[in-house]
């Protein structure tokens, strides 16, 4: 992990390859790594590199797009599977009921605010809003993407603003 995190720091002074691997780091944090991608994001913002920030956050959107979608396949094909072993146990079957109920009253307005949130890891909603997707009937899976892909872009914003905002008001 901290290999990964050093190659990325090491290759920012050439922007594809940043890039390349900014996406690749976020499919890794969308699919496994319950980390913040924001990592990705720390040295275009001390440098203030806004044009660069704006490339790499696309970039970053859409990595996190693909292992979004990874993950929906994925939470299809087990989905049935999860249910059926949950109706063993009421506890199981308790909490998949409330994990579906709050995926179908939540949707995708929840999944978007969800991973809005900076510093918050996104591995643990995107399962949630896979794995009880009540047999694909709650979310359908390009506004599912949608919502990823547009959720990462917001959290950029949102990170963005508040390390310009904390800049001005620390006059850093």
């Amino acid at each position: 992990m901290v290999d990964l995190i050093q190659i990325l720091v090491e290759s920012y002074n050439n922007p594809w390859v940043y890039m390349l691997l900014a996406f690749g780091y976020a499919v890794l944090v969308a699919v496994a790594l319950p980390i913040p991608i924001e990592i990705a994001l720390l040295k275009p913002l001390v440098e203030q590199n806004w044009g660069f920030l704006t490339e790499v956050s696309i970039a970053i959107a859409a990595g996190k797009t693909v292992g979004a979608w990874l993950i929906f396949v994925f939470g299809l094909n087990v989905e049935g599977s999860v249910r059926k072993w949950s109706g063993r146990w009421r506890v199981a079957a308790w909490v998949v009921t409330k994990a579906q109920k709050f995926v179908g009253k939540t949707g995708y307005t929840g999944l978007y605010l969800l991973l809005s949130i900076p510093l918050m890891s996104d591995t643990i909603p995107i399962y949630v809003y896979s794995l009880f997707n009540k047999e694909g009937q709650s979310l359908e899976q390009n506004m599912f993407l949608i919502a990823n892909f547009l959720a990462a872009l917001n959290r950029v914003a949102i990170l963005g603003a508040a390390f310009f905002a904390g800049k001005n008001l620390f006059n850093l």
